[in-house]
């Protein structure tokens, strides 16, 4: 799954373990460890950038800018005549709010939410952990599901609430749940809880909301059984994604290995520069559905 374009976003050039981006009309640069080679552009160009994410040694980061984004920065997305708005922040981390190489991933769950939608003759409920900022969510709300959103931070949380007002969207359409993500499934699962599909986004390592420990490494196995046991067995997709080194997509297949599913497909996560052919890789995933 590659993201090749989108509007008001580019990715420039990348190299030395950073890339060059315009965002939304800001041209950034910020870290990317996975680009190991030679950048293509001259320093020239690289030096244009209106903002800078800067590691520190303690493993977090700053920005500095030639002039202050606007706080009420926005990126639109556009599908099938549905207008979003994702609210843009940048924040210490070098993050913007938007993981642009998930752009095919949120087509592929607003067509997998239509199809079930008219297989079931009603909304999907489906399950957003590790939401973050609640892009998916909100595309997957506009396609007409009833959306869990599962984040251990209320910033993001309020982060997300606030793209949904943005993009007009009904606002139970989406609910905000502050919660461990295998909390809430261990939960849904003793309350008998199913649900229709799964989007799971974990990251390497990090705390739940009651500083609950997550390594991906260590927590994955229990995961995917937590997710398996509260789908349905019929008329369900599970979509999973790993950012953690050494990990591959044949594994994330073998993780989610299920006699239910009809299709399984694991593969790469990337974003294409867009004036050359080079990949800038992203992740892993497996997809996978029961219909």
């Amino acid at each position: 799954m590659i993201t090749k374009q989108l509007p008001q976003y580019e990715l420039l050039d990348s190299g030395l373990g950073k890339k060059l981006e315009i965002i939304a009309g800001i041209k950034v640069s910020r870290p990317a460890p996975q680009a190991i080679w030679k950048p293509r552009l001259n320093a020239n160009e690289w030096s244009l950038a209106n903002s800078n994410c800067i590691r520190t040694k303690d493993g977090g980061g700053k920005w500095e800018h030639r002039k202050e984004p606007s706080p009420t920065l926005a990126l639109p997305f556009e599908i099938e005549g549905r207008k979003l708005q994702f609210r843009l922040k940048f924040t210490s981390f070098g993050h913007c709010g938007v993981f642009f190489e998930q752009i095919p991933v949120w087509i592929w769950l607003y067509n997998e939410v239509k199809v079930l939608k008219e297989k079931l003759g009603r909304a999907p409920k489906v399950i957003n952990l590790f939401g973050y900022t609640g892009c998916a969510s909100l595309v997957m709300a506009a396609a007409g599901a009833e959306v869990f959103h599962v984040d251990s931070s209320k910033g993001v949380l309020d982060w997300g609430k606030d793209s949904l007002a943005l993009s007009k969207l009904p606002a139970q359409s989406v609910r905000w749940v502050q919660e461990d993500a295998q909390e809430f499934l261990k939960h849904s699962f003793k309350k008998n809880f199913t649900y229709d599909g799964i989007l799971a986004d974990p990251p390497s390592w990090g705390h739940g909301a009651k500083k609950e420990v997550w390594d991906f490494e260590k927590s994955i196995h229990v995961l995917s059984e937590l997710m398996l046991a509260v789908l349905n067995k019929e008329n369900s997709f599970l979509f999973l994604t790993s950012h953690t080194h050494g990990v591959q997509p044949e594994a994330l297949r073998n993780m989610i290995y299920d006699r239910r599913w009809k299709e399984v497909n694991p593969g790469e996560l990337g974003v294409k520069h867009q004036n050359d052919e080079r990949i800038l890789p992203a992740g892993i995933f497996v997809a996978a559905k029961s219909y």
